[in-house]
């Protein structure tokens, strides 16, 4: 594991200096495909029925929906809750919809234990067989298994080996390096979550089948269950990664929750062993967790209820199973959360928990309740009778088609003359301001910034760690404007552009982008601001809908026009700025990212490196250390005009321009 860490603070340091293009020791080849939006052949979809139907009333869910909603921590994509096998309510938050896959991270361990658990059953493994017997006709266990490590260690995250989630940078053979490892303890002495674990069980998967483990589940359990568009990410050796890289429909998460409900029965065929669904969902190991104590075969045993289980994985990506009350509850999200410890989790167990009333018989039908819950999900959605829909676009397309979803309407109440009169007021200054913001997008509009910082992508750090598909770095970044009164910001990231449309009064708009060959979907809300001195800032929300991940881009027009002999740029002012200020942020942000490298660096590296990260991440560098990584996720660039506008001679004093006059 020294290497391991080693390779984490080399990968760290090329992050902090802005090192672009391939900057990890693994060989990287595009795999993500683009999302398919039309339903497949053999898709089959889960019936929706009534909450009241199913025995709960539709004011439970009015209720916890609307608290997940208003708490920005919970940062909801979707939610959805079985009952019986019907779906009783789901929600979808704005921007994100309910019929597209999204990043499942950790969630997907728990398929890995299904298929051990389907190798079991036909006689082909055992929990109780060594890895040392396993793979001995690859490698030589002369030169490996120093200590002895079973199926069932790995199921339990109790192998002990010290090359954790780390290895998934330090290099392409995981596996022999898994193997070759040192331990931290004795296997099956311990709890220690390390997603090198389930890789080694997608490895076993692949030696005893010549099939990679995707292909397995998916003619093993994905089709049999109506599951088909779905995508699972290898390492370069073409091993499944098992502990995550998945991609999945939340429809389809829910079915492998439900799946677990009915003791592995599917349409009345036995798809996973019954006899491994109660064992893999028995206490199997303590963890020494305060939240979540105890740990099944790749699976987490919650107290939420008797018999409860989860499907985790980190940002919130769960599958909540409550079998005393028949029910599965579904979540992606982008919150803080590496286990099950975030706001929104712990608001949705404790409701599950203490909150819930259910009934064996069907409640009499509540029309009002129903209603309000129906109104209350498309509202959070932000869907109207018109919804945002990808219409074109991709690699190098620069130009791309859209089309829009309906401002939402805003509300006006008043009671009174004065009341009438400051909304009379109010609405003649917004209208004033928006003829300015025209005037400022036609001075925009063509014009392009060199970014003088370089290093820095539209990609979010942790979707580049993860996916291992790190930036090229934006080098210019350019302003049009299009016959449909539409506004691009134009970002030219190595020899591609990323055109992405603006999105103001509530509008929203999707796109696509080729990030090195995968195309990942992006929605852009855009708006107008203005800061503490009067400049005009471009705030820009790109939700990259596929991912846990949110990129906040905001750019600042600084007070310089190049286009007037005064200089004067500020809001009131329309101008062509000769500089612009970059800021971004991504959410999940630095305490995701230090949180997570704090749990691989130091105890992972040995003798004098050790010490020294030691020192850094807990001693008197700690500080610097912490404002090195904000830098990485809230770095700050500056851009110059690409060619500086001749400043007009007329109306040197301090009124605009007479064509610019509001």
């Amino acid at each position: 594991m020294a290497k391991a860490g080693l390779d984490v603070g080399e990968l760290l340091l090329k992050l902090m200096a802005r090192e672009t293009g391939e900057i990890s020791k693994v060989d990287y080849a595009p795999q993500k495909p683009e999302f398919r939006h039309e339903k497949v052949i053999g898709e089959t979809s889960l019936e929706r029925r009534t909450p009241e139907s199913q025995g709960v009333s539709s004011a439970f869910f009015v209720d916890l929906i609307r608290r997940l909603s208003k708490d920005r921590e919970c940062n909801m994509h979707r939610i959805m809750f079985l009952r019986h096998g019907f779906v009783v309510a789901e929600c979808a938050f704005e921007p994100y919809d309910m019929d597209m896959w999204h990043v499942s991270y950790s969630m997907c361990k728990s398929i890995v234990g299904m298929a051990i658990g389907i190798l079991v059953d036909e006689g082909k493994l055992s929990v109780d067989d060594r890895l040392s017997d396993i793979f001995s006709s690859r490698f030589n266990p002369l030169n490996f298994f120093r200590k002895t490590i079973t199926v069932r260690q790995l199921l339990t995250m109790s192998s002990g080996v010290d090359f954790n989630e780390a290895g998934a940078i330090s290099g392409n053979d995981w596996r022999k390096t898994f193997l070759e490892s040192s331990f931290k303890f004795d296997p099956g002495k311990e709890f220690e979550y390390n997603s090198m674990n389930t890789y080694m069980l997608s490895a076993i998967v692949t030696e005893l089948t010549g099939k990679s483990l995707f292909d397995f589940v998916r003619e093993r359990i994905f089709e049999p269950m109506g599951i088909w568009r779905c995508f699972w990410e290898s390492c370069p050796q073409s091993i499944t990664k098992g502990g995550w890289g998945l991609f999945m429909r939340i429809e389809d998460m829910a079915k492998l929750g439900q799946l677990y409900l009915q003791k592995g029965e599917w349409d009345g065929k036995q798809i996973v062993p019954a006899n491994w669904v109660i064992e893999s969902t028995s206490w199997q190991i303590e963890t020494g967790k305060e939240d979540n104590s105890h740990y099944g075969y790749q699976l987490w045993i919650n107290d939420d209820r008797p018999g409860s289980f989860a499907y985790n994985g980190m940002m919130g990506q769960n599958v909540f199973i409550y079998p005393d009350i028949d029910m599965v509850v579904v979540t992606n999200a982008g919150n803080c959360d590496i286990f099950q410890t975030s706001k929104m989790a712990v608001m949705i167990r404790n409701a599950m928990k203490s909150v819930i009333d259910v009934h064996t018989e069907p409640l009499p039908d509540d029309f009002n309740a129903l209603s309000e819950l129906k109104a209350l999900c498309k509202s959070v959605s932000g869907r109207t009778s018109v919804f945002p829909t990808i219409a074109g676009g991709g690699w190098k397309t620069r130009t791309v088609r859209m089309s829009t979803g309906r401002p939402r309407a805003m509300e006006i109440s008043f009671h009174n003359k004065r009341a009438a009169f400051d909304y009379a007021v109010n609405s003649f200054n917004i209208r004033n301001e928006n003829q300015l913001f025209h005037t400022w997008l036609n001075k925009l509009d063509g014009k392009t910034y060199n970014i003088v910082d370089k290093g820095v992508g539209i990609f979010p750090v942790m979707m580049q760690v993860v996916h291992n598909n790190f930036t090229d770095g934006i080098n210019k970044i350019g302003f049009r404007r299009c016959d449909n009164d539409g506004f691009y910001i134009d970002i030219y990231e190595g020899i591609e552009v990323y055109s992405l449309r603006c999105g103001f009064g509530g509008k929203r708009f999707l796109t696509k982008i080729n990030m090195h060959g995968e195309v990942y979907e992006v929605s852009l809300a855009s708006q107008f601001k203005t800061d503490e001195y009067n400049r005009l800032i471009l705030k820009n929300d790109i939700y990259f809908l596929e991912e846990a991940c949110l990129r906040k881009l905001d750019i600042c027009f600084m007070d310089d026009a190049a286009d007037r002999s005064d200089r004067k740029g500020t809001f009131i002012y329309p101008s062509v700025p000769s500089k612009i200020e970059v800021r971004l942020l991504e959410t999940p942000g630095t305490k995701l990212l230090l949180d997570t490298i704090s749990t691989m660096a130091p105890e992972g590296l040995g003798g004098v490196p050790g010490l020294l990260a030691g020192k850094v991440m807990k001693g008197g560098m700690k500080g610097a250390f912490e404002n090195a990584v904000k830098n990485i996720v809230q770095p700050v660039l500056s851009g110059e005009l690409s060619e500086p506008e001749m400043p007009k001679l007329e109306n040197t004093d301090n009124k605009p321009p007479m064509d610019e006059v509001i």
